[in-house]
């Protein structure tokens, strides 16, 4: 995604901009909120908008966003590490996150779930709704004009008009 492109969405997102999808998944990352899920998993493909919705959750002053490579100190009471591997040892050394920050949650992001089925995990995925909802977006936000599309054809366009746009 273009530098550019990315600010101008960081800049102006806002609940508003939540797919249905995305907004079932902020739902449930809600209710699923406080100690006994010390750590949560929102998985999807590429472009499904995991990180998109960690920007959300940042803005919205809900987490600290930051990617698995680089954590840092969370001024929220939760952590969001994107880009995580799904293997299982990789995802409990993080664990400790969640003392050593003063956290009380840990949301890992990932393109697959997290191998541990004690965890909480919440499947991002695309649907035509979300798609008319993403062109609607763009248009009303950015005044981006994407053509219509199916989910199958949803995916390479969204890299493609992400990557060469601005």
């Amino acid at each position: 995604m273009s530098e550019s492109l990315t600010a101008r969405i960081r800049d102006r997102l806002g609940v508003g901009w939540l797919t249905p999808s995305q907004k079932q998944v902020w739902e449930n990352v809600q209710r699923f909120d406080g100690p006994l899920h010390r750590v949560i998993n929102i998985y999807g493909a590429a472009g499904t908008g995991k990180t998109f919705l960690g920007w959300l959750m940042e803005r919205l002053n809900y987490a600290t966003y930051s990617t698995w490579m680089k954590p840092s100190k969370p001024l929220s009471p939760r952590l969001i590490l994107d880009d995580m591997a799904p293997d299982r040892s990789f995802t409990r050394s993080f664990r400790s996150l969640v003392d050593q920050y003063h956290v009380q949650q840990l949301i890992l992001l990932s393109r697959n779930r997290v191998d541990e089925l004690a965890m909480p995990a919440f499947e991002l995925g695309i649907t035509e709704d979300d798609i008319e909802v993403f062109r609607a977006n763009l248009y009303r936000h950015l005044d981006i004009v994407i053509p219509e599309m199916d989910v199958m054809n949803y995916q390479i366009v969204h890299q493609i008009v992400l990557d060469n746009l601005i």
